[in-house]
């Protein structure tokens, strides 16, 4: 028998995607008795899930199982992940794939996933390689980094995709655009946090995976292609910036925390001169704001206390897994380069010596 495996894909205005999306999942290499997609519809009314519907009709003799979600509100990247996923743990299936609605699977990445999840029961996640839909021969992911002051970016964007080994590599996180997950590892550790809403959410889960003991995996021969463009965006800072101070403060031990905090002010600074030259420094002080909430105090204190109940690895063991360098094209910039990386690598090389806890 092959491991059942419920693929999820949330919509938001996501109608002109659905053609490729749903053509992938009727050509993907896997037992159509052991899968099922689960659709959940985030903009009610947006043409999305009337797209998808008209799609699987033209697909409907090589479709799996389908399930629709139709929440009725936004509940957000995590909220609208999180409906399918209790739904495909209360049924017993064993893994979870997270497929962005903007992204569809070449044909053996579900067989050759499920096969790296199989062969080590301390996998938390599994990320496919990610090239862009757009220019398949180029990256978009190849597992993503923490920055030890709270920041993911995704490795090896624009790269050659030929140049990637295939071996298996551990990361420090998955992308939620298409990763897999065991339902037994995600009864344990949590799903997404829903108060994160959107960003950063993927981050915190493979910080998560990572305390409890286990390791988030690049599955290299597995690869979708993802129709990914930068967002310049402003609106997205808010939830960044918030979201960046809240996993850093939720997941990181009391003392850490205090060891890090003039590092943390001192970027946060640096992170406001950039959001006044970027003008997105309402968004910024707006994120800021948040914590003032009695609200968010509670979501802090309660994720502490999680962890703590089912913590096992230690902050020092963690941190071998993160880095201090801002290594992304779009980033990319003389004064990051030259001052603030090499900067940042002193000081983290003296906080690994540090922590001891």
């Amino acid at each position: 028998m092959n491991p059942s495996v419920a693929i999820i894909t949330v919509l938001y205005k996501s109608a002109a995607d659905m053609p490729a999306l749903i053509e992938s999942v009727a050509k993907v290499e896997y037992p159509r008795e052991s899968l099922t997609l689960h659709i959940v519809d985030n903009n009610p009314g947006d043409g999305s899930l009337e797209e998808a519907k008209k799609q699987i009709a033209r697909f409907a003799d090589q479709m799996p199982r389908v399930i629709f979600h139709e929440p009725g509100w936004n509940s957000g990247f995590a909220g609208g992940n999180n409906l399918a996923m209790r739904e495909a743990i209360k049924e017993g299936t064993t893994y979870v794939y997270l497929l962005n609605a903007d992204a569809c699977f070449e044909p053996s990445a579900l067989r050759e996933v499920v096969a790296v999840a199989e062969a080590d029961p301390m996998i938390g996640s599994v990320q496919s390689l990610i090239v862009l839909q757009q220019n398949p021969d180029e990256v978009n992911s190849r597992g993503n980094a923490i920055h030890y002051l709270g920041m993911g970016y995704c490795l090896g964007y624009h790269e050659k995709r030929g140049l990637v080994p295939d071996g298996v590599k551990k990361i420090a996180y998955a992308s939620g655009a298409g990763v897999l997950y065991p339902t037994r590892t995600l009864s344990d550790v949590g799903l997404f946090d829903e108060t994160l809403w959107m960003y950063h959410e993927d981050l915190d889960l493979g910080w998560r995976m990572m305390l409890f003991g286990y390791t988030n995996v690049l599955a290299p021969k597995s690869v979708i292609r993802h129709r990914y463009e930068f967002s310049r965006s402003i609106s997205k800072w808010y939830w960044m910036e918030r979201n960046r101070i809240a996993v850093v403060l939720k997941n990181y031990h009391l003392l850490t925390i205090i060891l890090l905090l003039p590092q943390l002010w001192i970027a946060d600074l640096a992170l406001m001169v950039y959001a006044v030259k970027g003008g997105f420094w309402k968004e910024k002080i707006r994120a800021h704001l948040w914590f003032w909430s009695p609200k968010a105090w509670a979501f802090l204190l309660r994720g502490r206390a999680q962890i703590a109940q089912k913590r096992k690895m230690s902050d020092r063991v963690i941190l071998r897994s993160m880095t201090s360098r801002i290594a992304y094209q779009e980033f990319e910039d003389p004064v990051i380069k030259n001052i603030v990386n090499p900067t940042w690598d002193l000081l983290f090389q003296m906080v690994k010596l540090i922590v001891l806890w």
